[in-house]
């Protein structure tokens, strides 16, 4: 606990305002299933959930907190504000590099921002909540911010191909692909594959 207040003497916030929660490191990693019980019990689990997930360069989160949390969630609303807002530094060197994840290019620390919301009245605001994921995406590229989308949704394999691999990471993940997985069972929702390899 005196790590953490020397940790929070350095940041500017309002005092009174800290929330502390002092879990297990298994409770930690499991924090999301006791939400999603909480939410299957008052059935709002099964809606959509237009989760927006994105790797940021360090030298530009400020540009992007600007941006995006100043600047188009405050303006979309209720639209913006409906779900928890995760953020996480991340160390490139924690990350073996021959998983088929993209990364934020030649970042030792890079961020990970979650906005996690939901439709909760049975999808009808699922278009107003994914207006502000377009506009968050087409901001950080005008504004040049060279964020990675992590799982995002491309029509078919040409958009994973050049949008989201490029053509060294696609050439070693088509490999892999062909190696374990011939018959394209594993990716028919993601759409990267839609029929066998083989």
């Amino acid at each position: 606990m005196q790590r953490l207040e020397v940790a929070l003497r350095e940041l500017r916030y309002a005092r009174g305002f800290a929330f502390v929660q002092d879990v297990s490191y298994v409770g930690f990693l499991d924090r999301v299933r006791q939400g999603e019980l909480r939410l299957r019990a008052a059935g709002l689990w099964d809606v959509p959930h237009p989760w927006l997930n994105l790797f940021l360069p360090r030298p530009r989160v400020l540009d992007f907190a600007a941006g995006v949390f100043h600047g188009i969630l405050r303006r979309s609303g209720n639209a913006g504000a409906m779900g928890p807002v995760l953020i996480y530094p991340m160390n490139r060197n924690k990350w073996n590099g021959g998983t088929s994840a993209v990364l934020p290019e030649e970042e030792e620390v890079f961020y990970t921002v979650g906005i996690l919301r939901s439709s909760t009245d049975g999808g009808q605001m699922l278009s107003r909540l994914e207006e502000p994921n377009e506009e968050i995406k087409r901001f950080c590229k005008e504004a040049g911010i060279p964020c990675v989308q992590y799982l995002p949704y491309y029509p078919g394999q040409d958009g994973w191909e050049k949008k989201h691999f490029g053509p060294a990471k696609w050439a070693r993940f088509l490999q892999r692909k062909e190696k374990y997985n011939p018959k394209a069972i594993l990716s028919r929702g993601q759409r990267i594959f839609t029929s066998p390899l083989a």
